[in-house]
């Protein structure tokens, strides 16, 4: 499953859990969102602990996760920590200066654990000097003004990454050529508001050319923050990391991606769209990582939205996926890597197989039961 090069999303409802393999065995986790009820047979959503646990290389009798990166201390992005933290070695965990003024009432269990182990970790690397080893490494993804608090007074600058700069080391080992994740934000302002705006956002290529186009995860940032992120990259000449094959719809198919309000109006903001239409790569895709997208939403509903999926069809030129819609059912969608760039999954054969499958189990809760009735039924006496 880990064995070579390719970026994978989970089917976990409406949440993100994506596992980019860079080699074989070599995981960068991007978010985890694991319910109980994945342990459910009749249920499609993956039990994703269990699967990194079952399919993860052993290191030391114990199986090893690279590195994790949290976008944000939100359920949705951080359910099930606790439990991979007991059964996994992560070597290495990213983050964003977000999580060290949360106060814990305002975190979800999950997250107060990933935030203590931050700590733990931050603490380890200062005592260390400099590298703390796998297993307490840690990678600050933010802006240097963390450096000047009194958690972090002596840590390794080297151990932070700024907005504008690129990540190639993973874990101790540098992986330039194979990999590269270049950091659009959060801003240097952003510590503070609505924790979706201060996602960590970031273009991941799996190979040494970024004009080939990778994945971009933007968190669960909406409109402004989109159009900053655009607007910074082209002004500092940066435009070849902001080419894509795969995009992974912000916040789980919502519309404030290009929808925003103006008074009482609701306003489509079509510059986002005719952007992300002209750094898309030939064959560009655009997945949701979420329940099933309705044909229409009500006022106030809940993302996913039917009305940011119709805008991103429009963009996309090879379409748009779903990960509770498309691919085989209770299994990621898988984008191999091949030659610097990547190879979209074939879903239609798995569309044909899960359409089957649920006509088969319509008409089997329809009939109630195989058994013949325990009474005679028929027309006439």
């Amino acid at each position: 499953m880990f064995d070579e090069p390719k970026v994978m999303f989970w089917p976990v409802g409406t949440g993100d859990s994506t596992s980019i393999v860079i080699q074989d065995g070599i995981v960068l986790q991007v978010d985890l969102r694991d319910m109980d009820e994945a342990d459910n047979s009749d249920s499609d959503r993956v039990a994703l602990v269990d699967k990194l646990a079952e399919n993860l290389p052993k290191v030391d009798g114990k199986p090893y996760l690279s590195a994790f990166a949290l976008t944000h201390p939100d359920q949705d992005h951080i359910l099930g920590f606790e439990e991979l933290l007991n059964r996994v070695t992560i070597g290495e965990i990213w983050f964003t200066p977000r999580v060290f003024i949360e106060n814990d009432q305002d975190l979800c269990e999950d997250a107060v654990v990933f935030k203590e182990e931050a700590e733990r970790r931050v603490q380890e690397t200062i005592k260390s000097g400099g590298d703390a080893g796998s297993g307490d490494r840690v990678k600050v993804i933010g802006y240097d003004s963390i450096l000047d608090t009194d958690e972090f007074v002596g840590f390794p600058k080297d151990r932070l990454t700024i907005p504008g700069n690129s990540v190639t080391e993973i874990d101790g080992f540098d992986y330039d050529g194979e990999f590269n994740a270049f950091i659009h934000a959060p801003f240097a302002e952003e510590t503070e508001g609505d924790r979706n705006n201060t996602s960590l956002c970031m273009q991941v290529v799996l190979g040494d050319a970024p004009s080939q186009g990778g994945v971009l995860l933007f968190g669960d940032i909406a409109y402004p923050r989109i159009r900053r992120i655009f607007d910074t990259t082209k002004e500092a000449g940066n435009e070849d990391f902001l080419r894509w094959k795969v995009f992974l719809a912000p916040h789980h198919c919502s519309k404030s991606a290009m929808y925003q309000k103006e008074g009482d109006t609701e306003v489509l903001k079509q510059d986002m769209l005719d952007d992300l239409a002209s750094y898309q790569v030939e064959g560009g895709i655009i997945v949701a990582s979420s329940d099933k997208i309705p044909s229409t939403n009500s006022s106030g509903d809940n993302p996913p939205h039917a009305k940011a999926k119709k805008r991103y069809e429009e963009v996309a030129d090879e379409g748009f996926l779903c990960t509770h819609e498309d691919g085989p059912s209770g299994e990621p969608l898988v984008f191999q890597a091949d030659d610097g760039g990547l190879v979209a999954p074939d879903v239609t054969e798995a569309a044909t197989t899960n359409a089957t499958s649920k006509l088969a189990s319509a008409v089997d809760e329809a009939r109630g039961s195989d058994s013949p009735p325990s009474e005679q039924v028929g027309y006439g006496c």
